[in-house]
């Protein structure tokens, strides 16, 4: 089996690092390169684990989306999940990740679910667990009861494009990461790209709906004109519809254009994809630094975490 390599590539999860701290964009893509090795050093392998860790919030989302893409392989596949059994089966999921993370299981294997909040030991009562438990509920309820899935479940699979697609498409040379949640052509013979959120849009929405706009003509080979960009928030049961033109395209690709440029501008050697630590400086937001994944390698003179959590950075989403 050929040697994994660190090829450099974009998405807007990559793109937000970037913007908040170089120094963090850096522990993610570059000094956590190898962790995962039986013989990697030691910080490297530390900075892996930390890569892994989400906020509770973060994976709330995550596990609503799992449970989703789970329901559609079942409609797919010809055996439809009840919604009691799929929201059964999602809180038992949750329990256990819950507890596996609380007895640190992710620091021996990282692909395990780690909350940032059992990492850090940020206090949080019971009862914003059990809340974020009925946010979980609520999204799958309301998941069951959209119109759009009676127009999906009417639709023959053979028109379904995909689910969970994770594929990337290149542009200008770079290998973009951008794919919405699930796709399907309807009734009208028009492409439904669907975006499943848990919660607020947070910053950049519109620059993922381009994105997916951007995978509908690179990949899919679709015009704009017959592609239809839907923002399905579970939390409350709204869709939304964005429109796009080629305009609102140019823009989304002058972003990424200046988006890697700028990445790049940062690296040694961009044609290997090789950076070193200290071109890449640490921001000096404490708002930022105190909820980053990395604080403890980073800046491990920070405060610990009190009885009340301060509100998680504006860039963070549920989603």
């Amino acid at each position: 089996m050929a040697d994994l390599v660190n090829e450099f590539s974009w998405s807007r999860t990559r793109d937000n690092a970037f913007k908040e701290c170089r120094r963090r964009y850096y522990y993610q893509y570059y000094g956590a390169w190898g962790g995962w090795e039986a013989g990697a050093d030691p910080l490297v392998r530390r900075l892996y684990v930390l890569k892994q860790l989400g906020t509770r919030q973060m994976w709330a989302g995550h596990l609503v989306h799992e449970a989703v893409e789970r329901a559609l392989l079942a409609m797919r596949d010809g055996h439809a999940l009840s919604e009691a059994a799929l929201i059964e089966d999602t809180v038992r999921q949750m329990r256990l990740e819950w507890r596996g993370s609380k007895d640190g299981v992710y620091r021996e294997h990282p692909k395990r679910t780690g909350l940032f909040e059992h990492e850090y030991g940020v206090p949080i009562r019971n009862s914003e667990w059990q809340a974020l438990r009925d946010h979980i509920v609520r999204c799958l309820r309301n998941f069951h009861r959209l119109p759009l899935l009676e127009d999906i479940k009417r639709t023959p699979t053979e028109r379904w494009a995909f689910i969970e697609d994770l594929g990337s498409f290149p542009f200008e040379g770079t290998k973009l990461f951008s794919a919405p949640d699930f796709g399907y052509w309807n009734a009208a013979d028009r492409l439904q790209l669907v975006d499943w959120k848990t919660g607020g849009n947070g910053q950049g929405a519109g620059l993922q709906l381009g994105g997916y706009a951007l995978y509908a003509l690179e990949v899919m080979r679709v015009e704009l004109s017959r592609v239809d960009l839907l923002e399905v928030n579970l939390s409350s049961g709204k869709v939304t519809a964005h429109p796009w033109d080629e305009a609102s395209l140019d823009r989304v690709r002058e972003h990424i254009r200046l988006s890697v440029r700028a990445m790049k501008a940062y690296l040694k050697d961009p044609e290997r994809n090789l950076a070193e630590e200290a071109n890449f400086e640490k921001s000096e937001e404490l708002r930022i630094c105190r909820w980053c994944n990395f604080r403890s390698v980073c800046k491990p003179e920070l405060p610990p975490f009190v009885t009340e959590s301060p509100p998680l950075p504006s860039g963070e989403r549920v989603g």
